[in-house]
């Protein structure tokens, strides 16, 4: 298992501008760890570098919104990426949704989706909070046997997604602090990428956590 620091054009927040899966490493053009999982593929997603806000997904496919243009539909088909555009107000569908092999947990905002979710990405999908904020994608980082929540999440919280992933996990920060895990971690079951301001204990967790020690 590989362990990296990373920032994105000097931005710590690596997790808004990318996302890993075990099948799928989708990053912003000019990512300089694009390297780190192997295979990449460099895109654009509404006309910005913010693939992990916009984007999620699992090994089965990548749930985009409708803001993205025709062109980086053409591009996504063009580079093989099996994508379904959800059609829902909500577009910012990387800090809504949180997802492995194993399951799905989305924000209750995205109820009225659930069925096309587990029917596209081919796993259960549940729904609720992080931390009492209904961004569990902004607030969770996971990989095919693990999971990091918000330092916040309860217990119950964190119960709740470890059955909806089928995976066991822990509470965290990334970056000196911030709660908000997914902002600072790319990871899947072999590598892990970090913001820059991630500290030595924090690594420590998010390894534990996301069981890749």
């Amino acid at each position: 298992m590989t362990v990296g620091h990373a920032d994105y054009q000097g931005d710590v927040n690596i997790g808004f501008f990318g996302i890993v899966t075990e099948e799928t490493v989708l990053l912003a053009e000019g990512f300089k760890k694009s390297e780190f999982f192997g295979d990449s593929q460099d895109i654009r997603l509404a006309g910005t570098d913010l693939i992990g806000i916009f984007a999620a997904g699992n090994s089965n496919g990548v749930l985009v919104p409708e803001v993205i243009t025709e062109h980086e539909e053409e591009v996504l088909e063009e580079k093989g990426i099996d994508f379904k555009v959800l059609e829902t107000d909500y577009t910012a569908l990387g800090n809504l949704v949180l997802c492995n092999d194993n399951g799905c947990f989305i924000s209750k905002n995205l109820e009225d989706r659930k069925e096309e979710i587990s029917e596209f990405l081919d796993v259960p999908v549940e729904s609720g909070t992080v931390a009492g904020l209904d961004i569990p994608g902004s607030c969770g980082a996971a990989t095919e046997n693990g999971v990091l929540l918000h330092r916040n999440a309860s217990e119950t919280e964190l119960r709740k997604v470890e059955e909806a992933l089928q995976a066991e996990g822990d509470v965290g920060t990334v970056n000196f602090g911030s709660p908000y895990v997914h902002s600072g971690v790319l990871a899947d079951s072999e590598d892990l990428l970090v913001g820059n301001d991630t500290t030595g204990p924090e690594v420590q967790r998010i390894q534990e956590s996301l069981d890749l020690l």
